[in-house]
């Protein structure tokens, strides 16, 4: 992609929360097709009116009266046609916050479900005619509680407003998983290379290398770094630092991590680092951000422990033994029920998928990169026997291993 098709990443001013709020809610009307964007911060778009077309991760959808879209951070957007404007109730929030908030508290029956995985595999969703009013309520409650940004109507904070919000969104969130239609269009699967800042966004935790992304993608590493840097402006690492300084702002305002904890869990060298990259980019250092914005903390303190980022770390490290979730637990001294609950706020899965998950990517990566065998393969990442690879490679990748070498290294060729 040439660079006339360079994406703007979201920094409008009008376009994104300040540090310390939890969400702005805006009304929007486009008469034409837009740029593409690349969103640093979640939204909803309530369409209200009008006809047009909206491009997500390369899958077009369709924009009028009673349809609900999602866009996550890091996702790319583009309005490609206007038939009739089209207007919009436009809502921004902090994802990773009200995400917490769902699957820490409110989730009291413990349901398993992956909101960012059904979030990012569903953009839009047609609210059923006996539900819109409902839905333009929650929007309407949001909108009377906290203004409209465009038009500068900031209404005061009244009491509670942090924990109405709350509320209103994770209603919100939760009419919308409800009515996602599971049945998923073959025929429309996302535009491979978008799906890097994806990858890229849900695993800030481990050491992201062009090398890495090479072995996922299927696309060499000189074809990923140019990619990105048309796409963005921005070189590999520098686009990695952008994606850690939006976690790291999250983390510093809504956990009890320390800056040594943060440094650690995002990757950065030291502390240091990462307060003088935070400082450059934001004019502000880490210990006054915090004090400054972290008046949010009493609706929700996040109680995170450092070991947390080592029990990740140990599953990349030994992910070729023979460790199940009892191990780990043992080790760490904590409860396998406290350990998935770990795994899935840091990785969004549970410990059981989380190994397979490391386990076939290095194999994918052993698949293209050396001539073993199948058999070998399953052995060396951990598994048991080459018929429980092939079932969790196949229910990963969607082929079988051999599959999957032969096509790739055939595309590669």
């Amino acid at each position: 992609m040439n660079s006339a098709n360079k994406l703007t990443i979201q920094h409008s001013a009008k376009d994104i929360l300040n540090y310390s709020d939890i969400a702005i809610f805006d009304v929007q009307t486009d008469f034409a097709p837009t740029k593409a964007l690349l969103h640093k911060e979640s939204r909803f778009l309530y369409i209200i009116s009008g006809m047009a077309k909206i491009k997500i991760q390369g899958k077009v959808h369709e924009m009028k009266k009673g349809i609900l879209i999602t866009l996550l951070p890091w996702q790319v957007s583009e309005i490609i046609e206007v038939t009739e404007p089209v207007s919009y109730y436009l809502l921004i929030y902090k994802f990773d916050f009200i995400n917490n908030i769902i699957k820490q508290h409110l989730n009291i029956n413990n349901e398993h479900f992956n909101m960012i995985e059904m979030l990012y595999s569903h953009n839009s969703i047609i609210i059923p005619t006996s539900h819109r009013d409902k839905i333009l309520r929650l929007f309407e409650d949001i909108r009377d509680e906290i203004g409209i940004r465009s038009i500068q109507i900031d209404l005061s904070p009244q009491k509670f407003s942090g924990i109405y919000l709350i509320s209103r969104l994770s209603e919100l969130l939760v009419y919308y998983m409800r009515f996602i239609n599971t049945d998923i269009d073959e025929d429309s699967s996302p535009i491979i290379s978008e799906e890097i800042f994806k990858y890229m966004y849900l695993h800030l935790s481990n050491d992201l290398s062009l090398t890495q992304l090479s072995n996922i993608f299927y696309m060499s590493e000189s074809s990923i770094s140019k990619y990105i840097k048309n796409m963005t402006g921005l070189g590999f690492y520098d686009l990695i630092n952008e994606m850690k300084l939006s976690k790291a702002q999250f983390l510093l305002l809504y956990t009890n991590l320390t800056l040594e904890d943060i440094s650690a869990l995002l990757k950065f060298s030291d502390s240091s680092q990462l307060s003088k990259i935070f400082s450059s980019n934001y004019g502000i250092g880490t210990k006054k951000f915090r004090d400054a914005y972290k008046n949010a903390e009493a609706l929700a303190d996040i109680r995170l422990d450092k070991r947390n980022a080592k029990i990740i770390e140990y599953i990349y490290e030994h992910y070729d033994e023979d460790i199940d979730i009892t191990d780990i637990s043992k080790l760490f001294n904590i409860q396998p029920k406290i350990l998935n609950q770990i795994l899935t706020y840091y990785v969004e899965q549970n410990f059981s998928n989380f190994l397979n998950t490391v386990r076939i990517n290095k194999a994918c990566s052993l698949l293209l990169n050396t001539n073993y065998s199948i058999t070998d393969i399953a052995f060396m990442v951990g598994f048991n026997s080459t018929k429980s690879f092939t079932r969790n490679f196949t229910k990963l990748i969607s082929l079988t291993p051999s599959e999957f070498r032969t096509t790739t290294l055939e595309q590669f060729d």
